[in-house]
């Protein structure tokens, strides 16, 4: 009877099939973590996209409400926000400006998967 020091079979056992599990987890974990990563940069981008937007349309709906022609409107909606829709409404006693933008992921895997954002904001028509 043959008798191993220092090793049961049943430690054998345990390490031998343990071997590499490291390796594996973490190659599998890189990928989850990467598309983790670019969600939360995406949510990031539409979120100050958003910000940008609704900034930008109450700056010109307060500019419309104040007198300051349709061109000069246009320009600077165009300087500030270059690849939104720009869309005018006039009421009674209001000015109605509405911006909508598509934000695509910046991911070429995901490039059809877009977000469609519409800000908009209205000011009183100011009498001088």
């Amino acid at each position: 009877m043959k008798i191993l020091r220092g090793w049961s079979r049943a430690s054998l056992d345990s390490t031998q099939c343990d071997r590499g599990s490291a390796v594996i987890e973490t190659a599998l974990m890189i990928p989850v973590l990467l598309a983790l990563t670019i969600l939360m940069i995406t949510g990031i981008q539409v979120g100050m996209t958003a910000l940008h937007l609704t900034d930008t349309a109450h700056d010109l709906a307060r500019g419309l409400a104040r007198g300051i022609s349709l061109d000069e409107i246009q320009v600077q909606a165009h300087s500030q926000a270059p690849n939104a829709e720009l869309t005018l409404t006039q009421a009674d006693q209001s000015i109605t400006v509405g911006l909508s933008q598509e934000v695509s992921v910046p991911v070429p895997l995901f490039s059809r998967l877009s977000f469609h954002l519409d800000r908009t904001a209205t000011a009183p028509l100011e009498v001088l």
